[in-house]
């Protein structure tokens, strides 16, 4: 593959990312998996790779779709709380 910012050579890789929303109000909304393969320009470092229909569909419209790779986080007030005894 060849860089299309450079026109130098890039190397493949397999990867896994972790796309998060930006700013606060990114913790309401879900952490988008992809596991895609990378191509990594060897002279400019820019990295190039095709998000899935389905995740994309998710950064799009910032929802948990069906079939996805995408999980929600604990929401800010929720870190390190521990539930009740009690269940609540």
């Amino acid at each position: 593959m060849i860089c299309p910012s450079c026109n130098l050579e890039c190397g493949g890789f397999t990867s896994e990312i972790a796309i998060h929303f930006p700013g606060l109000d990114g913790l309401k909304k879900p952490i988008v998996w992809v596991f895609p393969n990378l191509g990594v320009c060897f002279g400019c470092g820019s990295v190039q790779f095709v998000v899935p229909e389905k995740e994309l569909k998710v950064l799009f419209d910032g929802k948990p779709v069906e079939g996805a790779f995408a999980s929600m986080k604990l929401s800010a007030s929720a870190v390190g709380k521990r539930p009740s005894p009690e269940g609540g």
